[in-house]
C-alpha cells in the first residue's frame, strides 16, 4: 500500500505543472484484450512548451484486471491487478506527415502493480513494478473525441477514446 500511495504522489507531482501547460489535454477510458480484459482510465497532459515545442506529454493511469473462479472445496476467490503508473508520451504525426486526424505515437514510463487474492483463504496481496511500453495511434473523429488504438505491457492491444479539453 506504502508503494501505491508513492506512486500516486509521485503521478499527482508529475501531472500538476503538466495540467498547467497550454496545449491539448484529455482524459481517457480504455480495454485491454490480454487477460480476459482490463479497464483502464487515464489522463494526458501536454508539456510541450515545457520541452522546446516537442510534441511530448505525460500520461497519468490507473488499469485494473480481476477474475473470478471457483475452487472445488474450496470456495469462490477474486484474483485482482491493479495497476498505477506514468509515462511520457511522444507523438509522430508531426515526423509522419500522415492526416492531421492521425496520430501515431509511443510511450515509456513506470507501472506499479498491486495485486490480491481474495476468498476463504486469502492470502495478502503483493507489490511488483517496472517499464511501462505503449505505442499506437489515434484518431480524431471531432477536435475534442479521438478513439485509440495501441498495444501496451499491461493490456496487449487496448481499445479506448479520449475527451480533449
Amino acid at each position: 500500500m506504502k508503494k501505491i500511495a508513492v506512486a500516486l504522489l509521485l503521478s499527482a507531482f508529475v501531472a500538476a505543472p503538466a495540467y498547467a501547460a497550454d496545449g491539448k489535454n484529455s482524459v481517457g477510458v480504455n480495454y485491454g484484450l490480454d487477460y480476459n480484459g482490463v479497464f483502464g482510465v487515464q489522463g494526458e497532459f501536454d508539456i510541450s512548451s515545457m520541452t522546446n515545442k516537442a510534441p511530448v506529454s505525460v500520461q497519468v493511469f490507473w488499469k485494473n484486471y480481476s477474475r473470478s473462479y471457483y475452487a472445488l472445496g474450496w470456495g469462490n476467490y477474486k484474483w485482482s491487478y491493479n495497476g498505477f503508473g506514468a509515462a511520457g508520451i511522444y507523438d509522430f504525426s508531426s515526423v509522419a506527415k500522415l492526416d492531421k486526424k492521425i496520430k501515431p505515437y509511443a510511450g515509456l514510463g513506470l507501472i506499479i502493480l498491486n495485486s490480491s487474492l481474495s476468498g476463504p483463504a486469502g492470502v495478502p496481496g503483493a507489490d511488483s513494478g517496472g517499464l511501462y511500453l505503449t505505442g499506437g495511434v489515434r484518431y480524431a473523429l471531432t477536435p475534442q473525441f479521438a478513439v485509440d488504438l495501441n498495444y501496451n505491457n499491461f493490456g496487449g492491444i487496448t481499445f479506448g477514446a479520449n475527451l480533449s479539453f
